[in-house]
């Protein structure tokens, strides 16, 4: 087991714990270090500093070596009981009257991803571990909400992200993306290239709930968001023109 930041005066507190053996523990550190500092991203700071600076020892995090490849990576809450993390996510608001927060646990495989700066929009290593780390925040907070978006009163775009807490992931780690010159993803299913501009998104009355109900359930994340000036962040879009023509495509 390691922790990180390696040199915290507490090896418990506040820390990221790693575990899983010797190698991949390296690896994963420092794919951590570079979302965190490396990058040089704001969001990827905003997300790790908010894990290290939650001030809760109970909610915790600990990154996990699976010691094989999961085609995916799964983040679980530790320490709730009976969905007590959970907001009472409802269809007008999404994030409401937040739970009391927990800890979480995140299998992670980082060799079956690509390396850092390359693959599909949001499928290399950093990206497919901020996306969890996205959900650790939310969890640690009592935001995550796992409420299913597979309804037919959902528009298909919505549809596509599966769950309320993946287009939190998505949309913070595509601003991630931006601001390291990458393509952004789409959705959840798979990892192809958004064909939208960042206007288009926070315009879209589709995805207003979304943005309404982060806004008031983690105003200081917003802040954060919102301070990020970068070619693609819907909490700070560059005055483009909305293209109407992407949107009736996907309905």
């Amino acid at each position: 087991m390691r922790f990180y930041p390696a040199a915290a005066a507490d090896p418990n507190f506040p820390t990221i714990r790693i575990t899983g053996g010797a190698h991949t523990e390296t690896e994963i550190e420092r794919i951590l270090r570079h979302i965190h500092v490396d990058s040089g991203s704001r969001a990827g700071a905003l997300i790790v500093n908010g894990i290290l600076r939650n001030g809760d020892r109970r909610e915790g995090v600990t990154i996990r070596n699976p010691h094989h490849a999961l085609h995916n990576a799964i983040t679980n809450p530790s320490g709730a009981v009976r969905h007590s993390d959970q907001p009472d996510s409802t269809e007008l608001d999404l994030l409401r009257n937040p739970g009391r927060g927990a800890g979480s646990s995140i299998d992670y495989y980082p060799w079956e991803w690509h390396q850092i700066g390359g693959g599909l929009p949001g499928a290399a290593r950093d990206e497919i571990l901020l996306h969890e780390l996205v959900h650790a925040y939310m969890i640690q907070r009592g935001i995550s909400s796992v409420r299913n978006l597979h309804r037919a009163k959902f528009a298909r775009r919505v549809r596509r992200f599966d769950i309320v807490d993946d287009f939190f992931a998505i949309m913070i780690t595509n601003v991630y993306s931006s601001e390291c010159g990458r393509p952004i993803r789409r959705e959840h299913h798979g990892f192809t290239p958004l064909n939208r501009n960042a206007m288009s998104i926070i315009s879209d009355p589709r995805f207003r709930a979304f943005f309404d109900a982060l806004a008031r359930g983690a105003p200081d994340l917003v802040a954060g968001l919102r301070a990020i000036a970068t070619g693609f962040n819907p909490w700070h879009p560059e005055m483009d023109l909305i293209d109407a023509i992407s949107v009736f495509d996907d309905p």
